[in-house]
């Protein structure tokens, strides 16, 4: 029995569709992998932030005759915003990419002709961010929003720069209130 001309370029076709389709999923591995990596990079942004103020408070002895400047606190907060919305931008090429293998899946599960999706990863990856990971996640940033907001705010008080509060919080709220709305229009893109 001999396949047809017809036979043969679908058996190709479908062979292109499963190589793009194992191609993204590489993408979207290295994407997750990347991104939990960024956990260092916060994780050393909050080890500048703290460690100082920190330690001469801890110094019982000692007066403070070097605080914490308020420009460090800003400066600081804008690194910390800068690499949030970094962090957006690859979740949206992220959101991009499932996109393409959702629709990879449902040509693949059509040709496999089974009774429930073979190829759902991608499919199934929007009901699963909003059952398990969203709520980590908000978790994870709220606690994160918070800290950004209140301990700056905490040693700039403590240190006797007060003023400098009328200064940091709107930017803050700001800046945050605008990551927050932008990261509400990315998770957007899975529906």
């Amino acid at each position: 029995m001999t396949r047809s001309s017809e036979e043969e370029a679908e058996a190709l076709s479908l062979g292109r569709v499963y190589e793009e389709y194992v191609r993204l999923s590489e993408v979207c591995n290295d994407y997750i992998h990347r991104s939990l990596g960024d956990i260092r990079l916060f994780g050393s942004i909050g080890a500048l932030l703290a460690w100082d103020p920190v330690v001469r408070l801890f110094e019982l002895d000692a007066r403070l005759e070097q605080p914490v400047t308020p420009v460090g606190f800003l400066i600081l907060l804008l690194v910390i915003v800068l690499v949030m919305f970094f962090d957006l931008l690859k979740q949206s090429i992220f959101f991009f990419h499932l996109r393409r293998m959702r629709e990879l899946e449902a040509v693949l599960n059509r040709a496999a002709g089974t009774r429930g999706p073979l190829f759902h990863i991608a499919g199934g990856w929007p009901a699963w961010f909003r059952r398990y990971h969203a709520p980590a996640a908000n978790g994870f940033w709220g606690v994160f929003y918070l800290l950004v907001l209140v301990f700056p705010s905490i040693i700039l008080y403590l240190q006797g720069y007060a003023g400098w509060l009328f200064v940091y919080l709107p930017t803050a709220l700001l800046l945050l209130g605008y990551h927050a709305w932008c990261a509400l229009r990315v998770l957007h893109s899975l529906d």
